[in-house]
């Protein structure tokens, strides 16, 4: 079973965000995967954090940038969350990098905590501004 488990209630129905989430669960699933055979542990797990962290670092992008282009009137908000993420992401690898005692499958925990919650209440609220409440709510591209 994967750590992250993609499940349809997380499309929020527009595609760059939906598929940018995939790649990121993917990603995480495969580290995770790593981790449990024995490939990386914390002397070599940054190799492969720091991709992710980029990963998501590109998809805050995303996302912030649709949602100035529709005027989002909450995304100094929205932003804030991304930023809640980031800054511990980046303290963590900061740690991997000085060779500091870390617990990965801790923080792959907050990760997972954080993601899902995110997506479920918050991201969720971009796709609704983006849909015209008379539309079906079919993916945007």
């Amino acid at each position: 079973m994967p750590f992250l488990e993609w499940q349809d209630k997380y499309n929020v129905g527009v595609a760059a965000i939906d598929e940018q989430h995939q790649a990121i669960f993917a990603m995480i699933n495969n580290l995770y995967e790593s981790l449990n055979k024995g490939v990386y542990n914390s002397g070599n797990v940054g190799s492969v954090l720091i991709p992710i962290a980029e990963c998501i670092k590109y998809h805050f992008q995303t996302e912030e940038k649709l949602m100035m282009e529709i005027n989002f009137p909450e995304y100094h908000c929205h932003k804030t969350l991304h930023e809640r993420l980031t800054e511990p992401l980046m303290a963590f690898i900061i740690k991997l990098k000085k060779n500091e005692k870390v617990d990965i499958n801790e923080f792959l925990g907050f990760i997972k905590e954080w993601f899902l919650a995110h997506i479920s209440a918050e991201d969720i609220k971009i796709a609704r501004a983006m849909i015209p409440a008379q539309k079906s709510p079919a993916r945007v591209k």
